[in-house]
Protein backbone atom coordinates (compact mmCIF):
# COMPACT_ATOMS: atom_id res chain seq x y z
CA UNK A 1 0.00 0.00 0.00
CA UNK A 2 2.85 2.37 0.86
CA UNK A 3 4.45 1.69 -2.52
CA UNK A 4 1.17 2.55 -4.26
CA UNK A 5 0.96 5.85 -2.32
CA UNK A 6 4.55 6.70 -3.27
CA UNK A 7 3.83 6.03 -6.95
CA UNK A 8 0.66 8.14 -6.79
CA UNK A 9 2.44 11.08 -5.10
CA UNK A 10 5.32 10.91 -7.57
CA UNK A 11 2.87 10.92 -10.49
CA UNK A 12 1.03 13.88 -8.99
CA UNK A 13 4.24 15.88 -8.66
CA UNK A 14 5.11 15.19 -12.31
CA UNK A 15 1.62 16.22 -13.35
CA UNK A 16 1.80 19.51 -11.42
CA UNK A 17 5.22 20.26 -12.83
CA UNK A 18 4.14 19.61 -16.43
CA UNK A 19 0.99 21.71 -15.98
CA UNK A 20 3.02 24.79 -15.22
CA UNK A 21 3.48 24.58 -11.42
CA UNK A 22 7.20 24.16 -12.01
CA UNK A 23 9.37 25.75 -14.71
CA UNK A 24 8.06 28.12 -17.38
CA UNK A 25 9.56 29.20 -20.68
CA UNK A 26 8.97 32.96 -20.44
CA UNK A 27 9.19 35.86 -22.90
CA UNK A 28 9.45 38.86 -20.58
CA UNK A 29 9.44 42.56 -21.48
CA UNK A 30 9.49 45.59 -19.21
CA UNK A 31 8.92 49.31 -19.42
CA UNK A 32 9.88 51.71 -16.66
CA UNK A 33 7.70 54.37 -15.06
CA UNK A 34 9.27 57.86 -14.83
CA UNK A 35 10.44 58.87 -11.33
CA UNK A 36 9.41 55.52 -9.86
CA UNK A 37 11.05 52.27 -8.80
CA UNK A 38 8.04 50.41 -10.22
CA UNK A 39 8.17 48.62 -13.57
CA UNK A 40 5.51 47.18 -15.87
CA UNK A 41 6.09 43.68 -17.19
CA UNK A 42 4.39 42.11 -20.20
CA UNK A 43 4.89 38.36 -20.36
CA UNK A 44 4.08 35.23 -22.35
CA UNK A 45 4.80 31.94 -20.60
CA UNK A 46 4.58 28.32 -21.71
CA UNK A 47 4.64 25.34 -19.38
CA UNK A 48 4.13 21.61 -19.69
CA UNK A 49 1.27 20.00 -21.62
CA UNK A 50 0.95 23.11 -23.81
CA UNK A 51 -0.14 25.29 -20.87
CA UNK A 52 0.09 29.00 -21.67
CA UNK A 53 -0.46 32.20 -19.73
CA UNK A 54 0.20 35.86 -20.48
CA UNK A 55 -0.56 39.31 -19.18
CA UNK A 56 0.64 42.59 -17.69
CA UNK A 57 2.11 42.92 -14.19
CA UNK A 58 3.07 45.94 -12.08
CA UNK A 59 5.77 45.41 -9.46
CA UNK A 60 8.88 46.89 -7.88
CA UNK A 61 12.09 46.65 -9.88
CA UNK A 62 13.85 45.07 -6.89
CA UNK A 63 11.49 42.08 -6.94
CA UNK A 64 11.99 39.02 -9.10
CA UNK A 65 9.24 38.27 -11.61
CA UNK A 66 7.66 34.84 -11.14
CA UNK A 67 4.79 33.54 -13.25
CA UNK A 68 3.01 31.64 -10.48
CA UNK A 69 3.13 34.40 -7.85
CA UNK A 70 2.74 37.52 -10.00
CA UNK A 71 -0.55 39.43 -9.89
CA UNK A 72 -1.71 39.86 -13.48
CA UNK A 73 -3.69 43.05 -14.09
CA UNK A 74 -7.05 42.94 -15.94
CA UNK A 75 -5.81 45.24 -18.71
CA UNK A 76 -4.41 44.98 -22.24
CA UNK A 77 -3.95 48.62 -23.30
CA UNK A 78 -2.70 51.87 -21.75
CA UNK A 79 -4.93 54.84 -22.66
CA UNK A 80 -2.30 57.26 -21.32
CA UNK A 81 1.41 57.04 -20.56
CA UNK A 82 1.74 55.38 -17.12
CA UNK A 83 3.11 57.61 -14.35
CA UNK A 84 4.07 57.12 -10.70
CA UNK A 85 0.62 58.10 -9.41
CA UNK A 86 -1.87 56.74 -11.90
CA UNK A 87 -2.24 54.25 -14.74
CA UNK A 88 -5.17 54.69 -17.11
CA UNK A 89 -5.99 51.54 -19.03
CA UNK A 90 -8.51 49.69 -21.18
CA UNK A 91 -9.68 46.11 -21.40
CA UNK A 92 -11.88 44.78 -24.20
CA UNK A 93 -14.48 42.10 -23.44
CA UNK A 94 -16.22 39.85 -25.91
CA UNK A 95 -19.45 41.48 -27.01
CA UNK A 96 -22.70 39.99 -25.73
CA UNK A 97 -24.27 40.86 -29.09
CA UNK A 98 -21.87 41.76 -31.90
CA UNK A 99 -24.63 43.77 -33.65
CA UNK A 100 -25.40 45.96 -30.63
CA UNK A 101 -21.97 47.32 -29.70
CA UNK A 102 -21.80 50.97 -28.62
CA UNK A 103 -18.80 53.24 -28.10
CA UNK A 104 -19.72 53.67 -24.43
CA UNK A 105 -17.95 52.05 -21.49
CA UNK A 106 -19.73 49.03 -20.09
CA UNK A 107 -17.89 49.12 -16.75
CA UNK A 108 -15.03 50.79 -14.88
CA UNK A 109 -12.83 49.59 -12.05
CA UNK A 110 -10.20 51.14 -9.79
CA UNK A 111 -7.33 49.11 -8.35
CA UNK A 112 -4.49 50.18 -6.10
CA UNK A 113 -1.33 48.24 -6.79
CA UNK A 114 2.07 49.06 -5.27
CA UNK A 115 0.76 52.51 -4.30
CA UNK A 116 -0.31 53.38 -7.86
CA UNK A 117 -3.98 53.92 -8.72
CA UNK A 118 -4.99 51.88 -11.76
CA UNK A 119 -8.13 52.87 -13.65
CA UNK A 120 -9.58 50.23 -15.96
CA UNK A 121 -12.30 51.08 -18.50
CA UNK A 122 -14.09 48.12 -20.07
CA UNK A 123 -15.57 48.14 -23.57
CA UNK A 124 -17.16 45.51 -25.78
CA UNK A 125 -14.89 44.30 -28.59
CA UNK A 126 -16.28 44.01 -32.11
CA UNK A 127 -15.16 40.69 -33.57
CA UNK A 128 -16.73 40.82 -37.04
CA UNK A 129 -15.58 42.20 -40.40
CA UNK A 130 -15.29 45.94 -41.03
CA UNK A 131 -13.25 48.57 -42.86
CA UNK A 132 -11.69 49.56 -39.54
CA UNK A 133 -9.00 47.03 -40.56
CA UNK A 134 -8.34 45.77 -37.06
CA UNK A 135 -5.69 43.37 -38.30
CA UNK A 136 -1.92 43.23 -38.56
CA UNK A 137 -0.34 46.03 -40.63
CA UNK A 138 3.34 45.88 -41.62
CA UNK A 139 5.57 48.75 -42.77
CA UNK A 140 9.23 49.57 -43.20
CA UNK A 141 10.61 52.83 -41.79
CA UNK A 142 13.74 54.95 -42.07
CA UNK A 143 14.01 56.83 -38.77
CA UNK A 144 12.24 57.80 -35.56
CA UNK A 145 12.06 60.51 -32.92
CA UNK A 146 11.02 60.02 -29.34
CA UNK A 147 9.44 62.63 -27.05
CA UNK A 148 8.30 62.36 -23.44
CA UNK A 149 4.99 60.72 -24.34
CA UNK A 150 5.09 59.89 -28.07
CA UNK A 151 7.06 58.00 -30.70
CA UNK A 152 7.29 59.51 -34.21
CA UNK A 153 8.15 57.20 -37.12
CA UNK A 154 9.37 58.57 -40.49
CA UNK A 155 9.95 57.29 -44.01
CA UNK A 156 7.13 54.74 -44.00
CA UNK A 157 6.78 52.22 -46.83
CA UNK A 158 3.86 49.78 -46.86
CA UNK A 159 4.42 46.03 -46.94
CA UNK A 160 0.80 45.16 -46.22
CA UNK A 161 -2.09 46.96 -44.53
CA UNK A 162 -4.05 50.03 -45.54
CA UNK A 163 -4.29 51.99 -42.29
CA UNK A 164 -1.41 54.34 -43.13
CA UNK A 165 -2.13 54.69 -46.84
CA UNK A 166 -0.34 57.71 -48.41
CA UNK A 167 1.31 58.63 -45.09
CA UNK A 168 5.04 59.19 -44.85
CA UNK A 169 5.13 59.56 -41.07
CA UNK A 170 3.01 58.68 -38.04
CA UNK A 171 3.09 59.17 -34.27
CA UNK A 172 1.90 56.87 -31.49
CA UNK A 173 1.34 57.42 -27.80
CA UNK A 174 3.94 55.60 -25.72
CA UNK A 175 2.94 52.77 -23.42
CA UNK A 176 1.86 50.21 -26.02
CA UNK A 177 5.15 49.90 -27.90
CA UNK A 178 7.46 46.86 -27.85
CA UNK A 179 10.96 46.40 -29.32
CA UNK A 180 11.78 42.96 -30.77
CA UNK A 181 15.57 42.53 -30.97
CA UNK A 182 18.35 40.02 -31.45
CA UNK A 183 20.82 39.11 -28.69
CA UNK A 184 22.91 42.20 -29.51
CA UNK A 185 19.98 44.58 -29.19
CA UNK A 186 19.54 45.15 -32.93
CA UNK A 187 15.88 45.74 -33.71
CA UNK A 188 14.00 43.29 -35.94
CA UNK A 189 10.72 45.15 -35.59
CA UNK A 190 8.84 47.67 -33.49
CA UNK A 191 5.43 46.33 -32.46
CA UNK A 192 2.72 48.88 -31.68
CA UNK A 193 -0.85 48.32 -30.52
CA UNK A 194 -3.45 50.97 -31.33
CA UNK A 195 -7.04 51.22 -30.11
CA UNK A 196 -9.71 51.83 -32.75
CA UNK A 197 -12.93 53.22 -31.22
CA UNK A 198 -15.12 54.90 -33.82
CA UNK A 199 -17.82 54.28 -36.39
CA UNK A 200 -16.96 52.19 -39.45
CA UNK A 201 -18.62 50.12 -42.16
CA UNK A 202 -19.40 46.55 -41.12
CA UNK A 203 -19.74 43.60 -43.52
CA UNK A 204 -21.50 40.27 -43.28
CA UNK A 205 -20.63 37.45 -45.68
CA UNK A 206 -22.38 34.38 -46.96
CA UNK A 207 -20.92 31.45 -45.04
CA UNK A 208 -17.84 30.01 -46.69
CA UNK A 209 -17.76 32.61 -49.48
CA UNK A 210 -16.59 36.15 -50.21
CA UNK A 211 -20.13 37.23 -51.07
CA UNK A 212 -21.30 40.20 -48.99
CA UNK A 213 -24.85 39.70 -47.75
CA UNK A 214 -25.13 42.88 -45.68
CA UNK A 215 -23.25 46.19 -45.35
CA UNK A 216 -23.89 48.44 -42.35
CA UNK A 217 -22.44 51.95 -42.61
CA UNK A 218 -21.53 54.32 -39.77
CA UNK A 219 -21.73 51.60 -37.12
CA UNK A 220 -19.71 51.43 -33.85
CA UNK A 221 -16.52 49.36 -33.85
CA UNK A 222 -14.04 48.88 -31.00
CA UNK A 223 -10.95 46.75 -31.57
CA UNK A 224 -7.15 46.75 -31.57
CA UNK A 225 -4.90 47.34 -34.55
CA UNK A 226 -1.38 45.92 -34.47
CA UNK A 227 1.50 47.45 -36.44
CA UNK A 228 4.89 45.93 -37.28
CA UNK A 229 7.51 48.53 -38.23
CA UNK A 230 10.69 47.05 -39.73
CA UNK A 231 13.79 49.29 -39.81
CA UNK A 232 15.45 49.83 -43.20
CA UNK A 233 18.80 50.46 -41.49
CA UNK A 234 20.44 49.15 -38.31
CA UNK A 235 18.74 50.54 -35.22
CA UNK A 236 19.43 49.37 -31.66
CA UNK A 237 17.17 49.33 -28.61
CA UNK A 238 19.71 51.45 -26.71
CA UNK A 239 18.65 54.36 -28.94
CA UNK A 240 15.23 54.28 -27.25
CA UNK A 241 14.43 55.30 -23.68
CA UNK A 242 13.15 52.81 -21.10
CA UNK A 243 9.97 54.79 -20.39
CA UNK A 244 6.72 53.83 -22.09
CA UNK A 245 8.53 51.31 -24.33
CA UNK A 246 8.80 47.60 -23.65
CA UNK A 247 12.28 46.08 -23.89
CA UNK A 248 13.18 42.42 -23.47
CA UNK A 249 14.45 41.38 -20.05
CA UNK A 250 17.64 39.41 -20.62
Amino acid sequence: MKDICKIFCFGLLISLFSCGMGEWDVDLYQQRIPNSSKVIYEYDAWGGRDSHTSGIVLMDSTEKFRVNSSRTLPISYFSALPNKNRIKSIELKKAVDNDKITLDKIDSKKINNSGIDIEVDYYERYSGYSNATCILNEYEFESFKETKDSLFIYGIDEKFGKNLKDKNSISFQKGNIKLITDENGKIFRVVIKELFKDNATKFKYKKGTAEITEKITDSPVICFRVYYFLPKTEIYESEFSDFGIYKRVQ
